[in-house]
């Protein structure tokens, strides 16, 4: 089984791909920048452009066992780019059968970038609650923090690998 680092920031260089980047070259593992997708919010009527990437995304992820979802802090909650994409797991529950059932058991974590180490009362709990209604197993969060300058704080290079060391073993 395989793990992914997923992030959604406007600024494609900032601390939360930083972050992201630092996670995934120590895990090993791919790391998806949702800049990179372009995705349109959520439509009812299902008619999307045709550079939509929404679902050739979810193609890909649904082939991974664990998803590091990575996000700043904007106005107290998750970025834009994030809340589209869970927006669009609406798409997958009425028209992509099989890309929701193939989340289920699918290991989530939930990480967040914001401007100090103080955390956010109740920011994740969309991921926690998301996973709960996808049936997925979500294993809980990590709070991280960067500045104006882009570059790794030495207590959050900490926290990281520590946060690193804690993660459970991916089944084979």
């Amino acid at each position: 089984m395989k793990r992914i680092i997923v992030f959604g920031s406007s600024r494609g260089e900032g601390n939360t791909a930083l972050i992201a980047r630092y996670l995934g070259d120590k895990l090993g593992c791919p790391v998806r920048d949702l800049n990179d997708y372009p995705m349109v919010p959520y439509a009812y009527d299902n008619v999307y452009p045709e550079n939509d990437r929404y679902l050739a995304l979810m193609e890909e992820l649904v082939g991974y066992h664990e998803w590091l979802l990575v996000s700043p802090v904007y106005w107290y909650a998750m970025s834009a780019q994030m809340k589209i994409f869970f927006d669009r797991i609406s798409q997958v529950l009425r028209h992509r059968e099989d890309l929701l059932e193939a989340l289920h058991g699918t290991r989530m974590w939930a990480i967040c970038v914001s401007s100090d180490s103080d955390e956010i009362p109740g920011f994740f709990e969309p991921f926690r609650l998301s996973a709960k209604y996808l049936h997925m197993d979500y294993l809980g969060y990590l709070h991280a923090w960067g500045g104006r300058e882009q570059q790794l704080k030495p207590a959050v290079k900490l926290r990281l690998d520590s946060f690193i060391r804690r993660l459970p073993q991916l089944p084979e």
